[in-house]
């Protein structure tokens, strides 16, 4: 095994608890190394931090897999995806059933904060979704389908290997079957939520888990209220305050099978009658009804990523500026705004402090913040990694 020695004081970011080791602080890369290949990474003394899987021709020269001396094995890797497991048993044991709670749904693996970098895998009742994004876990993939099988003793596996990072490491994307019969979407069930999910070909790996716990605000705020679901995807947040007790709910989306989607989800938690499913633009459509002096009680703004990298994030903040002014101008004296923000890139600060502007642009009404979250317990914060922190989910009240 190959051994990579850090620059001078370069080891304190990683000994403090952070999985990267960047290209730029070691001494050098050695001639041969193999995308992917397990190494030993020291500090400049020799002494040894960890274990790590390395690719020399990325930013992110090493992602480690454990700290001082202990290997890395299959057996240790096994332990990690069981120890993930009942994480989430602990967190989600109502939607555990009996057994080993394959009536579940949530983020089996979430990649650094569950020590198995570029791994996510997510559960949808008896199926797995499995997202590898790197050289090394690519090379470990084998290992990763065979400790899923005795760990969750699936019904089938996919491999969701669609991210565009994956382009970053040199590899190439796909979407398949790998274990078992794929019948098509698959129903699953979230705290009272049904919901049905693409696995194969719907976003991300067929539902945005990230956001399951973060439903439950609506349960204070919903019932007797109109609501607007503004880029709705298969209409989780307007199902919900459906469920909590709305009278009605508008779903948005530019997509038509996302349409399609909220709508068979609606009727699936039985709403046939007070549903509208509105396909436009989200920015045309608050344009729209704020000029029929259209208004709610409640609007939900849940965009996918405005800055997808650090460059753009003066012009993204500028989106998310311009949305939350229209929203806010369309919500009911008393009512509620949930806004959201998915880009890695934008710190919570700036994300608050956006607000404040949208809130001066939208004629100066008055707002307070109720609650703020982040993703949902499944997708847990690594402290010494704030990478792993992406999700803004901020409940405000309009005056």
């Amino acid at each position: 095994m190959k051994t990579l020695r850090l620059k001078k004081k370069e080891d304190r970011r990683i000994r403090r608890g952070h999985p990267w080791a960047f290209s730029n602080e070691f001494e050098e890369i050695p001639h041969g190394l193999v995308p992917g290949e397990i190494v030993r990474v020291a500090d400049y003394a020799g002494r040894i931090v960890g274990e790590g899987y390395a690719n020399p021709h990325t930013l992110i020269a090493v992602r480690l897999l454990t700290r001082g001396e202990e290997p890395f094995t299959t057996a240790l890797l096994k332990k990690r995806i069981w120890d993930a497991k009942a994480l989430r048993e602990r967190f989600y044991p109502s939607r555990c059933g009996s057994g080993n709670g394959s009536a579940g749904s949530w983020r089996a693996v979430y990649s650094e904060s569950d020590f198995l970098p570029g791994l996510i895998v997510d559960k949808y009742k008896d199926w797995l979704c499995v997202q590898v994004s790197t050289q090394g876990m690519e090379r470990l993939l084998p290992d990763v389908l065979d400790a899923l099988k005795e760990v969750y003793n699936p019904a089938g596996i996919i491999l969701r290997n669609d991210s565009k990072l994956r382009a970053l490491e040199g590899l190439q994307t796909e979407k398949k079957v790998v274990f078992g019969e794929y019948a098509g979407r698959t129903e699953i069930g979230l705290d009272g939520l049904r919901m049905r999910a693409d696995l194969l070909e719907g976003q991300k790996t067929g539902f945005f888990l990230d956001q399951a716990d973060n439903y439950s605000m609506l349960e204070n705020i919903s019932r007797g209220s109109e609501v607007l679901d503004l880029f709705c995807h298969t209409g989780a947040w307007g199902i919900s305050a459906l469920l909590a007790g709305a009278n009605g709910a508008v779903f948005v989306d530019s997509s038509e099978g996302a349409l399609a989607m909220a709508g068979e989800n609606a009727e699936l938690n039985g709403f046939c009658t007070n549903t509208e499913f509105v396909r436009e633009d989200a920015l045309k459509a608050l344009k729209r009804f704020a000029d029929e002096g259209r208004r709610f009680d409640v609007v939900v703004a849940d965009p996918p990523a405005f800055i997808k990298s650090r460059q753009k994030i003066a012009e993204g903040l500028r989106g998310y500026r311009d949305l939350n002014a229209r929203c806010l101008r369309l919500v009911r004296p008393g009512g509620f705004l949930i806004t959201c923000s998915c880009s890695h890139h934008l710190s919570r600060e700036n994300f608050l402090e956006m607000l404040r502007a949208a809130a001066s642009a939208a004629s100066g009404r008055a707002t307070r913040i109720i609650e703020t979250r982040s993703q949902s317990k499944d997708h847990p914060v690594l402290l010494a990694a704030p990478e792993t922190e992406y999700l803004k989910c901020t409940l405000v009240q309009v005056i």
